[in-house]
C-alpha cells in the first residue's frame, strides 16, 4: 500500500514538472497551460490515482481528437483521445488521470 505522504509528494512533483508545460493538440499544435489543479474527489476504478485538471485556450481548431500533456522539456505525462468540436475560441478544461505506483 502506498503511504498518503508519498501520494502528496507525487502530486506536488507532477504539478512542478508541468510548470511551463503545454497541451499538444492533435499531435501538432502546442498550447500553453492556462491553469492546472489536482482534483480532490476520488477517481472511480483507480487506486492511488491523481486526477489532474488542466485548462487551455483553444482557438481556430475546429476539431480536437487527441491531447497530450507535456512537461516544459517536452516529455509526455499523459495522453487521451477525445472528440471536442470547437466553435471559435474557447477555454477547455481536461482531466487526466495518472496512477501512482510504488516500486522497489
Amino acid at each position: 500500500m502506498i503511504h498518503p505522504d508519498y501520494l502528496t509528494t507525487a502530486r506536488d512533483d507532477l504539478l512542478e514538472r508541468l510548470r511551463g508545460g503545454s497541451l499538444l493538440v492533435n499531435n501538432e499544435i502546442p498550447l500553453s497551460l492556462d491553469g492546472m489543479a489536482i482534483s480532490s474527489h476520488p477517481i472511480i476504478g483507480f487506486q492511488n490515482g491523481i486526477a489532474l485538471q488542466v485548462q487551455a485556450h483553444i482557438q481556430s481548431i475546429p476539431l480536437v481528437t487527441n491531447l497530450k500533456l507535456l512537461t516544459a522539456n517536452g516529455v509526455t505525462v499523459a495522453e487521451k483521445n477525445v472528440y471536442i468540436e470547437s466553435k471559435g475560441a474557447q477555454f477547455v478544461t481536461v482531466t487526466f488521470v495518472v496512477q501512482v505506483k510504488g516500486g522497489m
